[in-house]
Formats: C-alpha cells, structure tokens, sequence
C-alpha cells in the first residue's frame, strides 16, 4: 500500500520496491520514503531479522540514505 502523503511518484515507486524486498521480515515494519531518504521503524523479532531488513532496504536501488528506526523486540522470559 503506497503512502498517501508521498508526492513523488519516484518515491511512491521506491517504497512499494522495499515494501516487496522486506515482506515476510517482520510484523509492523513500516518504511517511508522522501527523495530516496528511507525511514524504516517498527520492531522485528531479533537481531537478525533486523540486520536481514536493513541489508535488504540497502539492497534496493535509489536508496540514497537510511534512516534506521527499528527495535528489537524484547526477549519474553
């Protein structure tokens, strides 16, 4: 789902690319975009899904820059 408040069709187009690349990732993973500016935040179950995320969104061409929001989510006892 494209991000209403997204103007640029180029950004539109390079959030539904990362959208792709990390679906399955992660529950709630959000991601942003703004002149290949990347936002992803939300929360990934470890460590390793986190790192499998962020190489992923690097992966995509056009990403110009990351900005990483993404938590871990915490260990349950």
């Amino acid at each position: 789902m494209a991000n209403p408040y997204i103007s640029d069709p180029k950004d539109v187009e390079l959030e539904a690319t990362i959208n792709r690349a990390i679906r399955g990732m992660g529950v709630g993973i959000h991601v942003s975009v703004k002149g290949g500016h990347v936002t992803v935040s939300g929360t990934a179950d470890d460590y390793e899904t986190k790192r499998d995320i962020i190489a992923s969104v690097r992966s995509v061409p056009g990403v110009h820059e990351m900005t990483n929001n993404i938590r871990v989510a915490p260990v349950a006892d």
